[in-house]
């Protein structure tokens, strides 16, 4: 199991890895509503897709710690990580869509161009997005950001009960069976009416590395300084062939390779990584209606003003939202979380709760590390 040093506070470079799979999705956003389609041989369409995955390995990653973290087991565990990720990624994306319907706002054909005026859609669509899940009903996100959100949380289902089997116990090879397997479920999908539905089998190759990377001992041979080169080689893989199955190999790769770095250690990059990481919800989720705004509203008026005022707005609404909206949420969720974690551990006779213990160790206590 991984025991960088570290993960007992923050890790730089997941806080880069982070921060660089937000700024790909910003990019790409700010580049097709300008009708920039290419950068050199790059599709700028690749940009946001492979930030995406590159945001499924970090979540399952840190998550894992989360729940390591939290000294937990069993029901109690399982109901305190529910409960802490729904006041996590709700609150948002919430307000996003209501912003959205207030001002007629709709991603349009695949939310190729972005954020633009548009008929409200009808209440199967509205309640599939407030509730994240539009993947189940086929229903298109209204702010099209949102379609990554019903993955992760379908994601969240899964994950503490791969912490309860991994934990404590050495199982790196049993979870590459797992992600070959999850491959061939990926490949399988779509070819199957029956599972159609079930399009959280085309990202759990992107998952699964997370937890992988989780399972391995933390032997930092490369220096700091090629990681920051290491995922921009990621990034330009990619894009040379811009394919869901392209990131399942990639995503798979990072996994692998996380624990064989330095932390970076350079104070500006650390600094700069650590903010733009904190705020990343936020901009993830509120960027296109910056550009909507500059680009749509604003557009008759001067670049001189519009570009500052972009700035300003990407910057200022991420503050305004983590500081207002998202931190209190976090702490309401993790009160609440942890008040039915005591009480179902209160609750529960000895312990018969359904946790999964490594056979041969477990009255071994669990060993607290942070993500």
């Amino acid at each position: 199991m991984s025991s960088n040093p570290e993960q007992k506070g923050l890790s730089a470079n997941l806080d880069l890895l982070r921060a660089i799979a937000v700024l790909l999705v910003l990019a790409q956003h700010f580049c097709t509503r300008n009708y920039v389609d290419k950068v050199l041989w790059m599709p700028t369409s690749s940009w946001g897709l492979f930030g995406v995955l590159l945001f499924f390995v970090h979540t399952c990653l840190v998550l894992m710690y989360s729940l390591e973290r939290s000294g937990l087991k069993g029901r109690p565990l399982i109901a305190n990580f529910a409960i802490r990720r729904i006041f996590r990624i709700y609150p948002l994306s919430v307000i996003a869509v209501l912003v959205a319907l207030l001002l007629h706002l709709d991603s349009g054909i695949n939310g190729i161009r972005g954020l633009s005026h548009g008929q409200l859609p009808g209440i199967v669509s509205i309640a599939s997005n407030l509730l994240l899940v539009q993947n189940l009903t086929y229903v298109k996100s209204i702010v099209n950001v949102l379609w990554s959100l019903p993955f992760e949380l379908q994601m969240y289902a899964f994950l503490p009960f791969l912490f309860l089997w991994i934990h404590g116990r050495k199982a790196t090879w049993q979870l590459l069976c797992f992600w070959a397997i999850g491959v061939g479920l990926a490949i399988i999908q779509p070819r199957l009416p029956s599972l159609g539905r079930l399009s959280i089998l085309a990202f759990s190759p992107c998952f699964l590395p997370g937890v992988i990377a989780y399972s391995l001992p933390y032997r930092q041979r490369f220096s700091s300084r090629l990681w920051p080169i290491f995922i921009v080689i990621l990034i330009l893989a990619f894009a040379v062939r811009p394919q869901l199955s392209t990131g399942w190999f990639l995503c798979l790769a990072l996994g692998l390779m996380v624990p064989s770095f330095r932390e970076i250690q350079a104070p500006w990059l650390r600094l700069a990584s650590h903010k733009i990481a904190t705020y990343s919800y936020g901009i993830y989720i509120s960027h296109q209606f910056c550009i909507w705004l500059v680009f749509g509203p604003l557009a008759r008026a001067s670049l001189v003003f519009r570009i500052p005022l972009l700035v300003a707005l990407l910057a200022g609404l991420p503050f305004f939202l983590y500081h207002a909206i998202e931190r209190p949420m976090i702490r309401v969720g993790a009160c609440l979380g942890d008040r039915v974690a005591e009480t179902l551990a209160d609750s529960r006779p000895h312990s018969s709760d359904f946790a999964i213990e490594p056979p041969a160790s477990s009255s071994g206590s669990q060993q607290k590390v942070s993500s």
